[in-house]
């Protein structure tokens, strides 16, 4: 089994919808701890910048403005914490003639610059969720060099199709799957994964079951907090190439 060479920080939070000064506050101070610590990745979850979910704020020009400030503002802290890359959730604009103009994305960090952006390839619509409305899914999926490591950065539903764990969601590819056909040597999943009654071992079964089947680590941090009617677990996790569990954190609790 190969060791990961990347020290890790899950920096499981509680954004506030709309709150771009404070979502940054809370990506300055846990980014300091993560540089105190030795981390070289400080990961925190799906949207953070804006908290999640936002809805129909992703129609206001003014909202996806400040998210592009805020993000800016994101790569600028960076810069104070060198060797510590930073991923994060937020909004981006599509560069797509047609279509809903916006993306679901994770933004990698390090020293002021953007290194990779990636876009939400599974947009559910479904329960509680209904992100086609807002997003348009990724083209395309890349696997992403940091250190020794490949990263294979999925976000949220991503993740989330399994069929040997009885899950059947309406999507034709599986974008995991996908990334370790291009050499991944580490998964992280970014995610505002809401909670209800067992889905704490749901969602351990189902990154345990990436990690084993394509035998690399599977990192995934969840926000935790409530935002309107939904309440996020946190749960957050690391899972070995063997599928065993390495890291976990506390449920409710950032």
């Amino acid at each position: 089994m190969r060791g990961l060479t990347l020290k890790i920080a899950l920096c499981q939070l509680n954004p506030t919808v709309g709150d771009f000064e404070g979502n940054l506050s809370l990506v300055a101070e846990a980014l300091k701890s993560a540089a105190e610590a030795g981390a070289e990745l400080a990961v925190f979850p799906e949207m953070f910048l804006t908290g999640y979910p936002p809805h129909d704020l992703l129609e206001r020009d003014w909202f996806i403005e400040r998210a592009e400030a805020a993000l800016s503002n994101a790569a600028a802290a960076s810069r104070r914490f060198p060797g510590t890359a930073v991923l994060l959730g937020t909004v981006t604009r599509s560069d797509r003639p047609a279509g809903k103009g916006l993306h679901n994305s994770a933004v990698l960090l390090r020293d002021g610059d953007t290194l990779a952006t990636v876009h939400k390839a599974l947009l559910p619509t479904y329960d509680v969720f209904d992100e086609a409305r807002y997003f348009d899914p990724a083209e395309e999926l890349h696997p992403v060099p940091l250190g020794d490591e490949v990263l294979g950065i999925s976000i949220c539903e991503d993740a989330w199709n399994v069929p040997s764990l009885g899950l059947r969601p309406p999507y034709a590819h599986d974008p995991v799957a996908e990334l370790a056909e291009s050499g991944v040597t580490l998964f992280v999943n970014i995610s505002a994964s809401p909670f209800y009654v067992g889905k704490d071992r749901l969602r351990y079964d189902l990154f345990s079951a990436h990690a084993s089947r394509h035998g690399a680590p599977f990192v995934v941090v969840n926000q935790v907090g409530g935002n309107d009617e939904l309440v996020f677990d946190g749960r957050s996790a690391a899972v070995a190439p063997d599928g065993s569990l390495l890291a976990y954190c506390p449920s409710f609790e950032e």
